[in-house]
């Protein structure tokens, strides 16, 4: 009987969603663009530095987020900023709101190294690359727009 509440413990009831390595356990670095509605959000702001020691940005730069744990997902890495993504909503630190509707959507996209940028599903779940551009876009761009906005995702988690 114990070993089946441990098992339930373990593997759903009650685990914590967030399975990370201990903080030192990677070190990564990723470039990162948010817009919405055509307006890039500055993560160089004081108020988006240094949020946590597992994941953040730095040096009044917010082009890169520094990863210092394994497994560190996008959702959490914005969580620690007060921003929370979903597949259809994003929702920034003001309480702004912004959902998927018939002029608007949320997409996000990622370039890993070496490869293709590619749309994904469920940016709250994905687990940021060494190396990563990553688009987060809220709007109503054509695909002229995003490709545009994805020429704006800095290259300096590359540099070094």
């Amino acid at each position: 009987m114990i070993g089946v509440i441990v098992i339930l413990f373990l593997y759903g009831c009650g685990a914590e969603k967030n399975s990370f390595g201990p903080l030192g356990s990677a070190h990564k670095h990723a470039d990162i663009k948010v817009y919405v509605s055509g307006n890039q959000i500055d993560l160089g702001l004081p108020k988006y530095q240094l949020q946590s020691k597992m994941v953040h940005f730095e040096d009044g730069d917010g082009d890169v987020v520094h990863v210092h744990a394994t497994g560190i997902t996008l959702g959490y890495m914005l969580e620690t900023l007060g921003i929370n993504i979903g597949n259809e909503c994003l929702t920034l630190d003001t309480g702004n709101r912004y959902c998927t509707n018939d002029n608007a959507k949320l997409e996000v996209f990622v370039k890993g190294k070496g490869a293709d940028w590619e749309q994904i599903s469920y940016p709250d779940e994905y687990v940021m690359q060494d190396m990563d551009k990553i688009l987060v876009n809220y709007g109503a761009e054509n695909e002229e727009g995003i490709n545009k906005l994805m020429g704006s995702v800095t290259n300096k988690s590359g540099k070094g």
